[in-house]
């Protein structure tokens, strides 16, 4: 079977992540992506005066065949006194042989000189430290960071760099800055870092070109220097000197960073060009903008993020399908959706499936799942079915990304598709803990659980441990509210609570319980006896709260459960329930209520803006009467 063939395979295969952690072997030059080069590319080929290493020291003698014979004498026997010229000079003879015959620093003929030079390193000028990390790039490259004589020579640069931080001016430190970007030790190194938090506390003072290569730097080392707000009150002020991709590149560092841009003149701003610009924007720049706008929007950006999402629909055909996946989330966290541009980046993933990565696959599930769409041609339904085939094509990616797995799978279910035997592998023990170490499964393991138990017989694969699913029902479900509690009430939970006062005076047994404890809110419950039109209490024996059981009628009423007793349950619909502007709730939201009907309770949907707009108790209560007697019959 495909699952005992997977789990023989995760036996053999170590964590990948950690492999990646405990190696003594990294590549010399780390943490290159095509996002930097890209970024990097922009400052460098621009005519503004970015303070960028653009032209490099020349490596090749008067002749390689006098580099291939010659030995560098004053190299291999370095002397014993020597000025800081001769030195750099010496250096220099030593790259070029190098580079020339191919030969690796970590020659052991070089550990002389190498010693020799790191301790005279101090010595030298700021510009021939400069051209030192100039020459570095052009040595063949090392096998590791760690190679001999290589680590000697990089960590003694980056401590004498550091030495001369206070010194240094803001475009002598950029430029020195992007020396050790283009070695590629940006973020091994501790130079840039240091570099960065002197540079911090003169963003506001900044020039448009230093502030778009300082956020570049910040892109590189993927955390905050001091307060990143600084960036974007400089960036409000210069915003109309930038090009769109100079924007990409701030962009760029703010998501990576998880800095949130809060100006709303600002965001506006970057709306407005990357409308105007759509035509000729790169991908790059594109899917960096798109990030940062979906992390920095609230609601009132929706109309902008609106316009934005109907002006994107011609260019789906002209984009990378990563720059579509990324058009499809833009409205992900404010449940704003276009559905015929959703519709044309299904069309463009059907025809492109097999080429998308496993993290691509993961997230326009979530799309589908989120967004709940049907359109006439069941176009989504048609991607979403193809997908299990595709996930036992992908066990290399999912041994490196287990939770992507686990989360597609979640999404799938949302859509009732599912695949017993994928969901058995994701729930073998093994993989549990491939997965998430030691530490409790996430949410999505207790969405798949519940969604399991409700298959039945149909499922007979691994669960869930008991105590598992009562440590999840302790962490991921939210507190019962209460009106005095020492909980802060949200908007959601404040309507509850009101809820429940105006319907004490209708009914006198409720309670609040987590009828399904995957889903974090908790809702009313009443049981109604239709013989005697009222309402009785819960059993005794009802399981207690936060305890992680799915609640049934048998939980919920005991022995006295009959026919003719119903189990109503008052779900609140907030407004990140529902689809802005469409008549449609969010596949999370409907799979709620479908799996409550499952489970023999009656649910009864209650829109907040509805409630917000009773003005009065009496308003209140009949309101609650007509939706109850309409829904469930009371």
């Amino acid at each position: 079977m495909w699952m005992n063939r997977w789990l023989s395979v995760a036996q053999r295969v170590p964590i990948v992540c950690r492999h990646f952690r405990i190696s003594a072997a990294l590549p010399a030059k780390t943490f290159v992506d095509h996002e930097n080069q890209f970024a990097h590319g922009i400052l460098a080929n621009s005519i503004k005066p970015y303070q960028i290493l653009r032209s490099s020291v020349s490596c090749t003698p008067t002749s390689a065949a006098n580099a291939t014979t010659l030995a560098p004498e004053r190299v291999l026997q370095p002397a014993a006194v020597v000025t800081p010229d001769e030195l750099n000079a010496d250096f220099e003879t030593l790259v070029q042989h190098c580079a020339v015959t191919q030969t690796p620093i970590s020659d052991a003929r070089f550990a002389s000189f190498t010693q020799s030079y790191c301790d005279n390193l101090h010595r030298l000028s700021d510009e021939q430290l400069l051209e030192t990390l100039r020459r570095l790039p052009q040595l063949p490259t090392p096998s590791s960071t760690k190679s001999p004589n290589y680590m000697e020579l990089w960590n003694t640069l980056d401590i004498e760099c550091c030495r001369r931080i206070e010194r240094w001016s803001t475009s002598q430190l950029l430029l020195v800055c992007d020396a050790w970007y283009q070695l590629g030790l940006a973020r091994i190194g501790e130079f840039v870092w240091q570099a960065m938090r002197k540079l911090g506390r003169k963003v506001r003072k900044m020039s448009p070109e230093q502030l778009v290569q300082s956020m570049f730097l910040c892109n590189v080392l993927r955390r905050p220097v001091f307060e990143m707000f600084d960036f974007e009150v400089n960036l409000a002020r210069c915003v109309q000197q930038m090009t769109l991709q100079e924007l990409g590149v701030m962009s760029m560092g703010f998501f990576k960073t998880q800095t949130p841009i809060r100006n709303p003149e600002l965001l506006a701003e970057l709306y407005t060009r990357l409308e105007a610009e759509l035509p000729n924007v790169e991908n790059i720049t594109l899917v960096a903008l798109l990030k940062v706008l979906r992390y920095s929007s609230k609601l009132p950006q929706v109309a902008s993020m609106q316009r934005l999402l109907e002006a994107l629909r011609p260019q789906v055909e002209r984009v990378s399908l990563l720059a579509c996946l990324h058009m499809a989330l833009l409205g992900s966290d404010l449940q704003t959706c276009d559905d015929a541009l959703i519709e044309r980046i299904l069309e463009r993933f059907e025809r492109e499936l097999p080429a998308a990565r496993l993290k691509d696959l993961e997230r326009i599930c979530l799309v589908v799942a989120l967004f709940n769409m049907h359109s006439e041609s069941g176009l989504e339904q048609r991607v979403c079915e193809r997908l299990p085939e595709l996930l036992r094509e992908r066990t290399t990616e999912i041994l490196r990304h287990p939770r992507c797995y686990t989360n597609c799978l979640q999404f799938l279910t949302l859509r009732c598709i599912h695949d017993a035997e994928l969901l058995a592998v994701a729930l073998e023990p093994r993989f549990v803990r491939h997965a998430y170490r030691s530490a409790l499964p996430g949410r999505e393991y207790f969405h798949l659980d519940a969604f399991i138990q409700l298959l039945g017989e149909a499922y007979t694969g691994p669960r869930l441990t008991e105590k598992q699913r009562q440590n999840m029902g302790k962490l991921y479900t939210q507190y019962i509210p209460e009106r005095n509690s020492r909980y802060k009430l949200n908007s959601t939970d404040r309507i509850l609570v009101e809820i429940r006062e105006s319907a004490s005076t209708l009914f006198r047994e409720q309670r609040f319980k987590h009828v399904l404890p995957h889903y974090e809110r908790c809702d009313l419950v009443i049981c109604y006896d239709s013989k005697q039109h009222r309402a009785i209490p819960l059993s005794p024996d009802c399981p207690a709260d936060y305890c992680g059981t799915i609640l049934t009628r048998s939980h919920l009423l005991g022995a006295a459960e009959a026919p003719h007793i119903h189990t109503v349950v008052i779900v609140i619909a907030g407004w990140n329930n529902i689809i802005r502007d469409k008549q449609r709730h969010t596949g999370q939201f409907a799979m709620k209520l479908q799996q409550l009907r499952q489970l023999g309770h009656k649910p009864v949907v209650i829109y907040w803006h509805e409630w917000r707009e009773l003005e009065t108790t009496l308003d209140r209560q009949d309101f609650l009467k007509r939706r109850l007697s309409a829904a469930a019959g009371i």
